[in-house]
């Protein structure tokens, strides 16, 4: 299962509100980014029913060979550990600066 967030400077509401998983079962949350301008996907809060099992970036496919400055996907692999509903909080920031409140929650559901 995969869910993608559109650019974090789309409206709150276009953010997908939740990602559903069994027991076990491994899945993705997929987030336009582009490391270049220094920001990248910080994991605020991870809930309890899932645990973060690795996290990556590729460049775009569209992005010419030699091209600086190209955005593309980080994807967040999780392992949902156990029944329960909890918050997965991520912020698109630059580590080195304060965060600020702004960040995204998606509602994660595991079921039996």
């Amino acid at each position: 299962m995969a869910v993608i967030i559109p650019s974090f400077a789309a409206e709150k509401t276009k953010l997908p509100a939740q990602a559903t998983a069994k027991v076990n079962a491994q899945f993705e949350v997929k987030l336009p980014s582009n490391p270049t301008t220094g920001y990248n996907w910080i994991v605020r809060q991870l809930p309890e029913q899932v645990a973060l099992t690795g996290m990556d970036y590729a460049q775009s496919p569209d992005c010419k060979a030699g091209m600086v400055g190209c955005g593309g996907t980080t994807t967040l692999r999780f392992k949902a550990l156990k029944a329960g509903t909890g918050k997965l909080i991520v912020q698109y920031a630059r580590p080195w600066e304060a965060l600020t409140n702004e960040a995204a929650t998606i509602n994660i559901h595991v079921a039996e």
